[in-house]
């Protein structure tokens, strides 16, 4: 522990300090005599020299630049990035594949420790799940949200005029991503045509700083705040551009026809290929400018198509082994009858479909439920033992509205997978569970902390954790899923 105090720190601007631990989200953390310090980039153990980079906020702390490592740790290794010192999107990039992969197994131990109250001696050994071989994480990510700034022009400047790419926590500047190692190659192709047409237009479009110091007023010209691109493979895709919000109704429709938002729309039309989608939308407004409306993406031998309001993995290959493992942990049997709750664009439950007489999914996004009966429809599933096509059915519902109403339906499963995604499903909707029969589960916990709270509800009610999991479904950062699998003694529906 550093025996400095915050005042001291922040005081001396540069210091050189001892990392004692990781932080939540893989920073290094400091204890000081009355709170702590955060430095990304820096690994327990190291001695680092650090510029102090914000005074003491709420709860004692403060953030630290590394500038330089001056005693490294043994899981110290080279990035093999020349922005990741900027850019601090890949948290863990610096450290060894096993201390990535360690970093994740202690995340999963500390929630169920922290908010599960499985003290850690009771706890199941902890796998990981991740595409074998283990790699450093390059390559795998199929989506990203860029921001873009428009650059104040001089009579020398020959620049381009306009950044994309994501905010950097050192830097004003932006971090470009078309030449990105984390995005998949069909990714940085399409990242890259898109900075291309911007590259290409005789005037740039405003950005988010120029709309708020106009005070978003009718009449002025629509703001672009960031771009989402998403390419699953080479040649498909989508592209759209998110705007700012102003007080203008039209907004959409004078963004499409006038200014320099019209030439950019033209040429990424006629710029994308014919399988990229392209649209244009404000928080509560899309319009479709480019066909397809939908995304194609091949995932586990699945043929899912998602929509702009759907979420989809991030991440193919690294997904693609989660379900696979989700799947043995089910050991689903073809006389049973599976549930599959939150089940989004439908993924689980069509897998699970192959090997069972009946699947229901629940989610409360109807957006991702239409998209999961899209799904169920365009892929061929057959129960292995029969050769007939398994019922796949998908409800839109609250959680404990929707497990209330399967069960006066007089509906009864044998297992069943929980994904809520980032709030915990609740007590009142996880009290249903055994009454509709289900004496296994596999949660899964893209916010660990969230599924230890549900765990420890689901233990208070008579269920027994029996495997844990840690899957690493986006290499090089701090981001794990808790996978756990839980079982109930008692008789079905008791």
């Amino acid at each position: 522990m550093e025996e400095r105090t915050l005042d001291e720190i922040c005081a001396a601007e540069i210091v050189d300090i001892r990392i004692d631990d990781y932080g939540f989200t893989g920073e290094g953390f400091v204890r000081v005599a009355d709170g702590w310090m955060s430095v990304p980039g820096a690994l327990p153990g190291e001695l680092v020299r650090v510029r102090v980079s914000s005074g003491i906020g709420r709860g004692r702390r403060v953030f630290g630049d590394l500038l330089e490592v001056l005693e490294p740790s043994d899981a110290r290794r080279d990035p093999l990035c020349k922005r990741d010192q900027v850019c601090r999107g890949c948290q863990l990039r610096a450290t060894t594949i096993d201390e990535e992969m360690s970093f994740h197994v202690r995340t999963v131990q500390e929630v169920l420790e922290k908010f599960g109250g499985v003290p850690r001696e009771e706890l199941p050994p902890t796998e990981i799940i991740s595409p074998q071989p283990i790699s450093r994480g390059d390559a795998f990510r199929v989506r990203s949200n860029l921001s873009y700034r428009c650059l104040p022009k001089t009579d020398d400047d020959d620049g381009p005029g306009f950044e994309l790419g994501l905010r950097s926590p050192v830097q004003d500047a932006l971090v470009p991503m078309f030449d990105c190692p984390a995005l998949t190659t069909p990714m940085r192709r399409l990242v890259t045509t898109v900075q291309q047409v911007f590259a290409s237009l005789d005037e740039m479009p405003w950005d988010e700083e120029m709309a708020r110091e106009a005070g978003h007023k009718p009449g002025n010209p629509p703001a672009i705040r960031s771009v989402r691109v998403a390419s699953p493979v080479v040649g498909r895709g989508r592209v759209e551009v998110c705007l700012c919000e102003s007080e203008d109704e039209d907004l959409l429709e004078h963004a499409v026809v006038e200014g320099a938002l019209q030439q950019l729309f033209e040429r990424l039309g006629d710029t994308l290929g014919d399988e990229v989608g392209l649209a244009v939308s404000t928080s509560n407004r899309r319009v479709i400018l480019k066909d397809p409306e939908r995304l194609v993406i091949p995932l586990a031998g699945l043929r899912l198509e998602v929509g702009y309001d759907d979420w989809f993995p991030a991440t193919l290959a690294p997904s693609e082994a989660l379900y696979a493992r989700v799947l043995d942990l089910l050991d689903l049997q073809e006389d049973e009858a599976f549930l599959d709750i939150g089940s989004g664009i439908g993924t689980i439950a069509l897998l699970a479909a192959a090997r069972v007489r009946e699947v229901v999914g629940l989610d409360i996004n109807r957006h991702s439920v239409a998209s999961a009966r899209l799904n169920a429809l365009g892929n061929s599933l057959a129960d292995n033992a029969t050769g007939k096509r398994c019922p796949v059915e998908f409800m839109v519902g609250g959680w404990e509205n929707a497990l209330r109403n399967l069960l006066l339906d007089g509906r009864r499963f044998d297992a069943a997978t929980i994904n809520p995604m980032r709030e915990p499903l609740g007590r009142r909707a996880l009290s249903y569970l055994t009454k509709l029969g289900i004496g296994r589960l596999v949660y899964l916990g893209p916010s660990p902390a969230s599924a230890a709270r549900d765990i420890a509800e689901l233990r208070e009610m008579g269920w027994q954790l029996d495997t844990l999991g840690a899957a690493n479904i986006h290499p090089a950062t701090y981001h794990t899923m808790l996978v756990a699998r839980l079982s109930h003694p008692g008789d079905p529906g008791e």
